[in-house]
């Protein structure tokens, strides 16, 4: 196989992008992908093009996303669909598109069902996103039925190998909120062969719903977005009162999130509720998140929710506040990383500001053209730089590692604005009245009690 820098780059990049936009990305089951064999990677799509590059890190293993051709509108696309070895399909919405382009979708899409084989049959793992495009809902599509052919049609053109499919779910505390955090949940593979000896009728439709229910398992889905709101902010301040120290913060929110979902909407949690306990549920955080929104946090956010009742004096074991000798030590070096980024990032997100067009564009429209334009903002800052040498009579050669040095004197910049911030918003807690800080202790108490009593509740069963 030829060698192709491509992957390499791309996967630095995509990180880099992740950094720009969220402060951390927890992967939760990352060890449940398959090292090697024959494996299907299918994940919901709530976010556009932070949920493709999400994906990529499931695995240490060379992906090949499943990915409408469509996207290859913007410069370099192309070359980049072929060194990470992408293969395209064709959705109707695009048919008129593609026909001005002279591009048969039929021809396409028959070609991408051949190349998954191939993929299949070769052991590669390959992703999809079967919901067929961005679904900014409040709850997981149904996927694409085409997904379920593509993976019952290996039986037949790769016999002697054994798919394994398994999903991953993308949880954005706040997706088109800078700096907020994402969780990664992949959940349990199963076999295909395995799935389709055990079913009655394994056809592509009951294939589907399960390729759903897998999704939903590990995704945050409600029945509306009233219910979503509720749902997330009770995450945030349960996986704050709950947070262990030998425990990631964010792999605590998504162990509870499940449940937070169902009490939110009513269902059976394993307990018998009554009417009131439902109201209660949906109200219980209320206070700590709206505590968390005044003194400048993100309600929706464990590690925020966290960080003030730390502040407030209900002690956290995951606030991990920032060193003050280390935002004071690369005060300089990080100053100069923003002032020289710092414009760049601001025309990026005003631009993404100005031409997003949904909501799920937003993210999506800073990462693509904003690489783009921060490449050029570098060329143009080298060329400055090498015209300065010059003019001070020294080799303008000396301006290319200084341009190399520029990203990561960005990264410190963003990294020392996180710890700014996090400092500030414990000292505006720390500035609350006395009052104020005891009600952060009982709103903090009432959830607390809350899960106490819930889990001292006979089950629903008994």
């Amino acid at each position: 196989m030829t060698f192709s820098p491509i992957p390499i780059i791309v996967r630095w990049i995509s990180r880099r992008a992740l950094r720009w936009c969220y402060r951390e990305v927890r992967y939760v089951g990352r060890e449940r992908v398959p090292a090697s064999g024959a494996t299907l990677l299918f994940g919901n799509h709530p976010n556009d093009l932070p949920d493709a590059l999400v994906g990529y890190f499931t695995t240490d293993r060379s992906l090949r996303y499943i990915a409408t051709i469509s996207s290859v509108t913007l410069p370099f696309a192309e070359v980049v669909y072929r060194g990470l070895s992408v293969i395209p399909v064709a959705r109707v919405r695009d048919a008129r598109k593609m026909r001005l382009r002279g591009i048969e979708m039929g021809t396409v899409n028959e070609s991408a069902f051949v190349a998954v084989q191939e993929a299949f049959h070769a052991g590669h793992i390959v992703g999809v996103f079967p919901e067929g495009g961005v679904n900014d809902s409040f709850h997981v599509g149904k996927p694409r039925p085409g997904v379920a052919k593509m993976a019952l049609e290996s039986l037949n053109s790769a016999a002697e190998s054994a798919l394994s499919l398994v999903a991953f779910g993308i949880q954005y505390e706040a997706p088109q909120t800078l700096r907020s955090d994402v969780i990664v949940v992949i959940g349990t593979p199963f076999v295909l062969r395995d799935w389709v000896s055990q079913q009655s009728d394994p056809s592509a439709s009951r294939l589907t719903d399960r390729l759903r229910a897998e999704l939903v398992a590990v995704s945050r889905s409600s029945s509306s977005w009233e219910n979503a709101g509720v749902r997330d902010r009770l995450v945030a301040a349960s996986t704050a009162v709950a947070a262990a120290a030998n425990e990631p913060l964010l792999a605590t929110a998504s162990r509870l999130q499940g449940q937070c979902g169902l009490l939110v909407e009513a269902r059976d949690t394993g307990h018998s509720l009554s009417t009131d306990s439902t109201v209660h549920w949906r109200t219980i955080a209320d206070d700590l998140c709206n505590h968390v929104e005044v003194v400048g946090g993100i309600p929706t956010s464990a590690r925020d929710t966290a960080r003030v009742l730390d502040a407030a004096g209900v002690l956290n074991p995951q606030a991990n506040w920032p060193s003050i000798v280390w935002v004071l030590a690369v005060a300089i070096p990080a100053a100069l990383g923003l002032a020289l980024n710092g414009p760049l990032q601001w025309g990026v997100w005003r631009y993404a500001r100005h031409t997003a067009t949904m909501r799920t564009e937003m993210v999506s429209r800073a990462i693509v053209p904003g690489l783009h334009l921060i490449f050029l903002g570098y060329v143009i800052q080298g060329g400055l730089i090498a015209l300065g040498l010059r003019a001070a009579s020294v080799s303008s050669w000396w301006a290319l590692p200084v341009v190399m040095l520029l990203p990561r004197l960005g990264d410190l910049g963003l990294a020392w604005r996180d710890a700014v911030c996090v400092l500030r918003l414990r000292s505006r807690v720390r500035r609350l009245s006395v009052a104020d800080r005891t009600a952060i202790h009982a709103a903090a108490d009432r959830v607390r009690s809350a899960w106490m009593t819930l889990s001292s509740l006979p089950s629903s069963q008994s």
